[in-house]
């Protein structure tokens, strides 16, 4: 078997924002989420969507980190 590595996927770009920036947008996207209307989650699937991206986001900026 040939081994295949996990591809990176790419965060959905929020907008033209630096890193930081997308971060805390996606932060305050997840809490909205999880606080959803009353005591029941609206949209589950979201909020494992949006925790993806978030880590997505921390990867790019630690990769820069690392680069300097």
């Amino acid at each position: 078997m040939a081994d295949k590595k996990k591809e990176v996927k790419e965060a959905k770009v929020v907008s033209n924002l630096p890193l930081p920036e997308q971060l805390v947008k996606k932060q305050a996207e997840l809490l909205v989420a999880q606080q959803g209307l009353g005591s029941t989650l609206q949209n589950p699937h979201r909020i494992g969507v949006i925790k993806k991206d978030i880590a997505r986001i921390l990867t790019k900026i630690n990769a820069t980190k690392g680069d300097k």
